[in-house]
């Protein structure tokens, strides 16, 4: 692959041109104030491999309170503060600004200014998550790495920082850190780091729903979230954040997936679908009432139950519920009637989200036949939307208030009937005109032809 002969020529003439002038400016004003400090972190592993740096950590010998300090002035948030961690605004950018770690370990050592502040650097960075991200840049110093992050980077492997266990036990969301970083970069977990994700797996458990959330969000909107979720069900996180898919490894259904258990293709699924949030939740979480375990409620309530544990927005748990809920394999699009129905049902959005959604499903199965099927109902789609027809009550060619002057009362008579005139045009749109409808409330309403989407 490009990507893997680029990453294999490492990039270590990283100059003050590289690095963010934000960043540059925080350095600046902590070394005016006798601190030291350094970029650190991802950023750095970014420029080393050649791509765009985009959120800059600094780490720095000053506390917390000589950070807001030396920022006075600034717009200065205690995002971390009992971590030693300070975020300052520059110019509407945040700036990660971290106290070396461990500094409270080397109190009382009797060394030079120099050594001294390597110690605390070298502890710093002994405590980083992953030899990759422990990796730091001065002017002076250019890139420094004490933990071979470089040669890892070459070999394109995601390890802990000396003893894996103890990373993960300093901050269990490293473990699902670990996955997410292997499915962003295409890199490998090496085995030790994999064995003490296992072995420490319960610990995700102290770790609260909103940061679980946010890396599974990185991890479905990789580019091999099939991989993600196949380690996290490996390493024995799945069983604790997210119990109900895990009950689908080893449940097998012939006329729905045959030859796969339903685990394998939701992952297959997810794998073919487009860099969707809403879209991949609904492939990831709409089948999951499968297994008779799973079974007591309906699929939306399980959804919307799952999403609300981890704290996602309303705004996406209702994107996702309006999905889940329907049968989207059996809708028949080659029918406009059936599409008028489910755009004035569900909206113009996800009738285009099903087609994706029928789409990956088809991949899977690879039946040419049904892909020519789809492309049909794309093109059916097309010419309907192309029409703009009647959807809604406001598109009626008549509104409430010719109503009331027929002599209908406000409330649901009135309610009522413009419901069904909008059944009667999206039955047959052509009679969507305002003398059509007004005789249709004289002389009495025609009856629908009921279609089965």
């Amino acid at each position: 692959m490009e990507k893997k002969k680029k990453d294999d020529k490492l990039n270590l003439k990283i100059g003050l041109k590289d690095i963010d002038l934000g960043a540059l400016f925080i350095i600046k004003k902590l070394n005016e104030g006798g601190y030291e400090a350094l970029v650190v972190g991802g950023c750095i592993r970014n420029l080393v491999m050649g791509e765009e740096a985009h959120d800059w950590d600094i780490t720095t010998s000053a506390t917390p309170k000589e950070i807001s300090r030396t920022f006075k002035g600034y717009k200065v948030v205690p995002v971390g503060e009992k971590y030693g961690t300070i975020m300052v605004v520059i110019k509407a950018v945040n700036y990660q600004v971290t106290t070396f770690r461990g500094k409270d370990k080397l109190k009382g050592i009797e060394e030079t200014e120099v050594a001294k502040w390597t110690s605390l650097l070298l502890e710093d960075l002994k405590h980083r998550d992953f030899t990759i991200n422990a990796l730091a840049w001065g002017e002076k110093e250019g890139v420094l790495d004490y933990f071979k992050g470089l040669e890892d980077i070459k070999r394109r492997v995601i390890k802990g920082v000396e003893d894996p266990s103890e990373r993960i036990k300093e901050d269990p969301l490293r473990m699902l850190r670990a996955i997410r970083m292997a499915c962003k970069l295409d890199f490998k977990i090496d085995q030790a780091t994999l064995q003490a994700i296992k072995k420490n797996s319960i610990l995700i458990k102290k770790v609260s729903p909103e940061r679980i959330r946010d890396e599974l969000i990185k991890i479905l909107l990789s580019n091999f979230p099939k991989r993600g979720f196949k380690l996290l069900q490996q390493l024995g996180l799945l069983q604790f954040i997210l119990p109900e898919l895990e009950r689908c490894v080893g449940f097998y259904q012939e006329d729905f997936c045959p030859n796969k258990d339903l685990f394998e293709h939701i992952l297959n699924l997810l794998n073919n679908l487009p860099h969707d949030l809403a879209l991949r939740l609904v492939a990831l979480l709409g089948e999951v009432t499968q297994p008779p375990s799973n079974s007591e409620t309906s699929r939306e309530e399980v959804a919307a139950k799952i999403l609300r544990r981890l704290k996602f927005k309303n705004s996406i748990i209702k994107k996702v519920s309006i999905l889940v809920q329907e049968d989207w394999r059996a809708i028949d699009f080659l029918n406009p009637k059936n599409i008028r129905q489910f755009i004035s049902k569900r909206g113009e959005e996800n009738i285009l989200n099903v087609l994706e959604l029928k789409r990956a499903d088809i991949k899977i199965g690879k039946k040419i036949a049904k892909l020519k099927q789809l492309e049909k109902m794309e093109q059916q789609v097309r010419e309907v939307l192309e029409e703009k027809p009647a959807v809604s009550l406001k598109d009626l060619a008549i509104n409430g208030k010719d109503l009331i002057d027929l002599g209908y009362q406000e409330g649901v008579e009135l309610g009522g009937m413009l419901k069904k005139l909008l059944e009667i045009v999206i039955d047959k749109p052509e009679l969507n005109r305002r003398e059509r409808l007004l005789e249709f409330l004289e002389t009495g309403l025609p009856p629908i032809k009921r279609t089965v989407s």
